[in-house]
C-alpha cells in the first residue's frame, strides 16, 4: 500500500465570505509599497505586520471590513488540506499522514481545540501535532465572492503562532519512512524552509518522491523587497524536487524569471523533474523532465469548464475560492500515488487533471477542507467533474 507524509502549513481558518474588495474601508487598507504590511487580493500578510501598519487594534479594523464574527471556520493550511484531499479520494488506497505544529490554547471553541478536533474528522492514517508554547496557528480569510468578475478571491491575515516553532528534528524517522513525501507552505514555518534542502535530500535519501507545494513568502519579501525568494538556505533544493507545484507569483518570485514558461524552463534546469503552475481561473502550465515522470515539453491545460458551467447556472452553490489551490495540490498528489501503484512513470498530465478538477471542485465549499457525511463521497462527486473534464480535453491530450 502506497504510503503518504506531509508536513508544513495547517491551522484554523475563520472566513469571512461577503467582503467587498473595492469598498473605500478595504482600499483604504491595501498596501502601497510591497511587503508593508498592507492587504493584497489573493495575498497574505502576518497579523504583527497588518497591526502596525493600520495603526489601530485588529479587531476593530477587522469588524469595519469583515463583520463582528466569522461565516464559517474550517481546517485550513497549504499542506495539511492537500493531505486531507488525498486521503479522501484514496481511501483504502493510501495511507496518508500529517506532522504539524499545536498550540498551547486548548480552551473550547478556541483555534487549537478547533484544529485538533478538525483532523478527528477526515481519513488520516496518523496523524502528529507537536506541542509548542505559542497560540495555535490560525488566518482570519477574507473572500470577495465577485471579485475578478465573479471567479472570486480571498485574502489572508495570518497569526502563524506554534507553527514558527516547528522544527526539523520534530520529524522523526518514520516521517521519513514513506513513498510520497510532501512539503507544503514550508515558507510560513522558517525554521522548518531554511532547513528544506537537507529535508528533502533526506527524504530523496529514503527512495520517496518529493513533491513541495510552494505559498507566498512574505518572509523573504519582508527581508528583501523586490528580490529573488530563496528556497533552502542556499537556493539549493530543486535537484530533490520530483514535482513542484506554485502558482504564478510564487513561480515567478521564485525563479526570477518574467513569465510562467521561462519559470518552468529555470525550475527544471535546476534539477526539479516536473513542474505546475497555476494562475487561478485560468489554464495550468505543466512540464517534466526524464526522471520520475513520462518527459512533456511545456503544455497548456485549461481549468474544467462544467464547473464554470455549473457555478454560473446556479450561484447559490457557490462557496469561495479558498483551498483551491490546496485542493489542487491534494488532487496532483493522489494522482500520483494512484500512478506509482500501477505504473513505473507516472505521467504528470494525469496529476493536473485531477488537480485542476479537485481545485475547481473546492468552489463549491467554503474552506478548503470537504467534510464527508459518508466514507468515499467526495470521489464519488468528483467523478463527475473528472469525466466531462476528460471529454473536454481529449482533442488536446
Amino acid at each position: 500500500m502506497i504510503t503518504i507524509h506531509g508536513t508544513g502549513c495547517s491551522m484554523t481558518d475563520n472566513l469571512y465570505t461577503n467582503c467587498d474588495f473595492n469598498s473605500r474601508e478595504f482600499k483604504k487598507l491595501m498596501s502601497d509599497n510591497a511587503a508593508d504590511g498592507g492587504l493584497l487580493p489573493g495575498k497574505l500578510v502576518f497579523r504583527e505586520d497588518f497591526e502596525r501598519f493600520i495603526k489601530e487594534p485588529y479587531e476593530n479594523v477587522l469588524k469595519k471590513i469583515a463583520g463582528e464574527v466569522p461565516n464559517y471556520r474550517n481546517l485550513g493550511g497549504v499542506s495539511v488540506v492537500s493531505l486531507v484531499h488525498a486521503a479522501q479520494v484514496l481511501e483504502d488506497k493510501a495511507r496518508v499522514s500529517f506532522w504539524g505544529a499545536a498550540g498551547n490554547d486548548d480552551a473550547e471553541n478556541g483555534n487549537g481545540y478547533f484544529l485538533e478536533n478538525m483532523l478527528t474528522k477526515f481519513p488520516f492514517y496518523k496523524y502528529h501535532l507537536i506541542k509548542k508554547e505559542r497560540p495555535a496557528p490560525n488566518t482570519d480569510v477574507l473572500s470577495d465572492p465577485n471579485y475578478d468578475n465573479g471567479h472570486g478571491e480571498r485574502t489572508f491575515i495570518c497569526s502563524p503562532g506554534a507553527a514558527n516553532n516547528l522544527l526539523p528534528e520534530d520529524l522523526d524517522g518514520e516521517f521519513f519512512n514513506a513513498d510520497i513525501i510532501a512539503f507544503g507552505g514550508t515558507a510560513l514555518l522558517p525554521r522548518l524552509h531554511e532547513k528544506l534542502t537537507s529535508l528533502l535530500k533526506r527524504a530523496k535519501g529514503n527512495g520517496a518522491c518529493t513533491v513541495v507545494n510552494l505559498v507566498y513568502d512574505f518572509h523573504s519579501e519582508l527581508k528583501l523587497p523586490g528580490e529573488k525568494w530563496k528556497l533552502g538556505a542556499n537556493d539549493d533544493a530543486y535537484q530533490y524536487i520530483d514535482i513542484l507545484l506554485a502558482d504564478k507569483d510564487e513561480a515567478l518570485k521564485t525563479s526570477g524569471a518574467a513569465d510562467i514558461d521561462s519559470a518552468v524552463l529555470w525550475f527544471l534546469n535546476q534539477g526539479t523533474r516536473a513542474v505546475i503552475v497555476t494562475e487561478g481561473s485560468r489554464a495550468v502550465t505543466l512540464a517534466a523532465e526524464k526522471g520520475v515522470f513520462k518527459p512533456l515539453e511545456i503544455k497548456s491545460m485549461p481549468v474544467c469548464e462544467e464547473i464554470d458551467r455549473e457555478l454560473a447556472l446556479h450561484p447559490e452553490r457557490r462557496g469561495d475560492t479558498t483551498g483551491c489551490g490546496d485542493n489542487f495540490a491534494g488532487g496532483v498528489i493522489a494522482s500520483l500515488a494512484g500512478q506509482l501503484a500501477s505504473s513505473s512513470k507516472p505521467d504528470i498530465r494525469e496529476c493536473a487533471v485531477q488537480g485542476i478538477t479537485a481545485g475547481g471542485f473546492a468552489c463549491f465549499t467554503f474552506g478548503g477542507s470537504f467534510l464527508e457525511s459518508l466514507p468515499g463521497e467526495k470521489f464519488k462527486l468528483l467523478k463527475h467533474y473528472e469525466k466531462a473534464y476528460r471529454k473536454q480535453i481529449a482533442e488536446i491530450w
